[in-house]
């Protein structure tokens, strides 16, 4: 913005214009738009997408549910599952979309089977999966320690999810934070000098454990994820028991899930 002279002196209203503008800190409209920091376009790295590109992951879970006598059963499964991209293609907004395939097996012995297609897209500020009919905001760039953000916006927080033939509402109270950026760890048989660490929610009450934590390495993206996805009714009894809120939760809870994804192997 410049200075406009009326017979010899600076205009009163322009001077008085600059000032207003210094001190509200606004920008000037001529301004080329700034492009965006070297630091968000580096972190790319941490959700690379390019066909042909694979990664291969070792799944622990237990699943919990009700038993026929109202006692918890626990049902351990262990699988491996691969999610390998394999083409391109444009959404209805023109944004450039990678599918990718998800194929699973019980062990190294058995075939690969192709069990769902899901999509990922990446843009200079977000990081996106569709995984069945969700729609994630799983990285914002940059990145910093410490930051939130709203991961689940395009997601129903009441939208509820079946485990065992039981319902579960598994949305309700996440929010995003990086917890580490850039830092070493080791993730399975890799050590990887550079990985982000993201809590996508850590949340406790007396009949929820709601816990989502996923580990993200450059040019690999995701090496390791951990969910609670847990309800009981055990502090509902009357009267509560004395270790309502100190018992485990992998003895408290009655039906959803814990899950443990480890990275086995990638290109």
């Amino acid at each position: 913005m410049g200075f406009f002279r009326i017979g010899g002196g600076f205009a009163r209203s322009a001077v008085l214009g600059w000032v207003v503008c210094l001190l509200a800190a606004c920008e000037d409209p001529f301004a080329p738009p700034e492009r965006p920091p070297v630091a968000a376009e580096t972190q790319h790295a941490y959700f690379p997408l390019r066909i042909g590109q694979y990664a291969e992951y070792r799944i622990d879970s237990i699943i919990f549910d009700f038993g026929p006598s109202g006692q918890t059963v626990r049902d351990t499964v262990r699988l491996q599952a691969r999610e390998e991209v394999v083409d391109t293609f444009r959404d209805e907004t023109g944004l450039l979309q990678y599918r990718i395939e998800r194929y699973e097996r019980p062990s190294d012995t058995v075939a690969w089977a192709l069990r769902r297609v899901w999509a990922a897209a990446r843009t200079t500020t977000q990081a996106i999966r569709q995984e069945e009919n969700l729609r994630f905001l799983r990285l914002v760039f940059p990145l910093t320690p410490r930051m939130r953000w709203d991961g689940n916006r395009w997601i129903d927080p009441t939208q509820e999810i079946e485990v065992a033939g039981e319902r579960l509402r598994p949305f309700v109270g996440w929010s995003y934070r990086a917890d580490s950026v850039d830092v070493s760890a080791q993730i399975g048989t890799f050590r990887f000098d550079s990985v982000l660490v993201v809590t996508e929610v850590d949340y406790t009450n007396a009949i929820e454990r709601r816990l989502s934590k996923a580990w993200y390495a450059r040019h690999v993206g995701l090496v390791r994820r951990e969910q609670w996805i847990l309800d009981s009714q055990y502090c509902n009894q009357t009267p509560p028991p004395a270790d309502c809120l100190t018992r485990p939760w992998e003895l408290k809870g009655q039906k959803g899930y814990i899950l443990r994804q480890t990275l086995l192997r990638y290109h």
